[in-house]
């Protein structure tokens, strides 16, 4: 089995993926979708 060091692997840009993540979150709110609201259906 080889064996690979951190040094060895990929390099990950974490903050592109979580630009990329934020600006899909932005767009569905604007859109409307995963509105959460504390009012209840029951009375």
């Amino acid at each position: 089995m080889p064996r690979t060091s951190d040094n060895d692997k990929k390099a990950k840009d974490n903050q592109a993926l979580r630009a990329e993540k934020n600006q899909m979150r932005e767009k569905n709110r604007q859109a409307g979708r995963h509105q959460y609201s504390k009012k209840t259906d029951h009375l």
